[in-house]
């Protein structure tokens, strides 16, 4: 028999480790209930039209699918069709959808007005896909065929159970998608305003190092400093530029109440003598674009700003106040809260982790167990969760001299960058999980 055999591993394994919390919630709540009286829905969401399907305990359907859409009409259509299986009251039914986008998010909010939000679960896109791999090979997919996977994994009690933000949680988590939406918009604008300087600068700013270095480049990235930027927006038109001279450029910066010295300068413009300028026709229009572009951005990143501040502004009603010692942005710590939401609603740093799908996926057998050691990260739940803990990882690793020796260690061991500063989330999460339900201040010593 093999070293790693279950039989010759004397360590117990607690009931938690086998069955999923919210599984066992589901199963103790539904044993009183016999199967032929369960009311199991289904719902496959759509972005304007939605599929149900309504099952009892044992996989029967007791109705067809249907299609309805997302009217205020369609919707009590739906709750009548449903209420006709129930029996006037007689089974209450449990609704089961997978949380996809923001399209979910009015259907679970009516379901849980009309039956309590104890009734309605969510179940995650990863175990419906890894259900259809065992339903059909994967080769077959329709909204039918997910409306059923999505109510037997709900039978099987694979749902987690509905509970929206609420109070300052939910002001929080929809300044923190305005945030991430304006943040990603000044992502794509940087990168258009990097083609246009390859266009209208060609090698002035050079990203590959060996090739910075061989060619000369006067800058390797757009955004690390101010000053190309600035420069940029001071002069859109390289031909404008190369008729500066050192001085004059360095007169238009102080100006403009930009830092700049002259030796600086200099070497600016002995870059730009340097360059090969493109079609004066092509600079006229791109220079144009490049202005327009320059002032969206400022004005998204503005945004940003202006909603981190009113985030900010929040802190101190929410949990995260407590982890203000680990000297982390509080911007930072106002987005982790905004996506973790309010604390009481977990039983255990594994469950916010777990919702978050940082972890490996497993190959286990009868004789094996591996705990998905080597596997790559399945990510099936939160993913603006898994981008806030991340953050924080990196955020917290340079600071703390016990997590760069944990870090160091991991990487001894063969794991990549990525895969320490996940193992660190971990280690963070319980850390949070154990300041916020304590409602103690974080103790920096603890990570010397």
């Amino acid at each position: 028999m093999a070293k790693t055999s279950v039989s010759q591993e004397e360590r117990s394994i607690s009931a938690r480790q086998v069955r999923r919390h919210w599984k066992e919630q589901f199963r103790q709540r539904m044993q009183e209930v016999t199967h032929t009286d369960w009311r199991c829905v289904g719902v496959d969401i759509g972005k304007y039209e939605h599929v149900a399907v309504v099952t009892d305990g044992l996989g029967k359907l007791l109705d067809n699918p249907w299609r309805f859409g997302i009217r205020r009409c369609d919707i009590e259509e739906f709750f009548e069709r449903i209420d006709r299986q129930c029996g006037d009251g007689e089974h209450q039914p449990v609704i089961g959808m997978e949380p996809t986008g923001h399209y979910y998010e009015q259907l679970a909010y009516e379901s849980a007005a009309r039956y309590g939000s104890e009734q309605v679960y969510l179940i995650q896109s990863y175990d419906t896909a890894q259900r259809r791999k065992i339903w059909s090979k994967g080769t077959f997919k329709n909204d039918e065929v997910e409306a059923c996977i999505v109510a037997e994994l709900l039978r099987e009690g694979h749902g987690r159970a509905y509970q929206p933000p609420s109070g300052v949680y939910l002001t929080l988590y929809h300044l923190e998608r305005y945030r991430l939406a304006r943040e990603q918009a000044a992502t794509r604008l940087k990168n258009q305003i990097i083609g246009h300087t390859d266009r209208l600068y060609p090698g002035l700013a050079i990203r590959k190092r060996e090739l910075a270095k061989r060619y000369k480049a006067m800058f390797r990235y757009l955004w690390t400093t101010k000053t190309p930027a600035r420069l940029l927006r001071l002069f859109p038109d390289p031909y404008q530029l190369r008729q500066q001279t050192s001085e004059s450029l360095f007169q238009h910066f102080r100006a403009a109440g930009y830092w700049m010295n002259r030796p600086y300068a200099a070497r600016i413009m002995a870059a730009v003598q340097n360059l090969s300028l493109p079609d004066p026709g092509m600079v006229a229009i791109r220079s144009r674009i490049l202005r327009n572009d320059l002032n969206s951005l400022a004005v998204v990143e503005q945004q940003v700003t202006d909603a981190e501040a009113e985030m900010e502004s929040y802190l101190d009603q929410t949990w995260a106040k407590w982890l203000l010692p680990t000297e982390t942005r509080p911007a930072l710590l106002a987005s982790l809260a905004a996506t973790i939401g309010d604390m009481q609603q977990y039983h255990s740093a594994r469950q916010i982790f777990g919702r978050s799908g940082l972890h490996s996926g497993c190959q286990d057998s009868g004789i094996r167990q591996r705990r998905g050691q080597g596997r790559r990260i399945v990510a099936p739940g939160d993913r603006h969760l898994r981008r806030q803990l991340m953050r924080f990882s990196f955020s917290m690793t340079p600071r703390y001299p016990a997590l760069q020796r944990y870090k160091t260690q991991l990487l001894q061991r063969g794991l990549s960058d990525i895969g320490a500063h996940i193992a660190i989330a971990r280690k963070l999460t319980g850390v949070i999980f154990s300041v916020a339900t304590k409602q103690e201040p974080f103790d920096p010593a603890r990570f010397q």
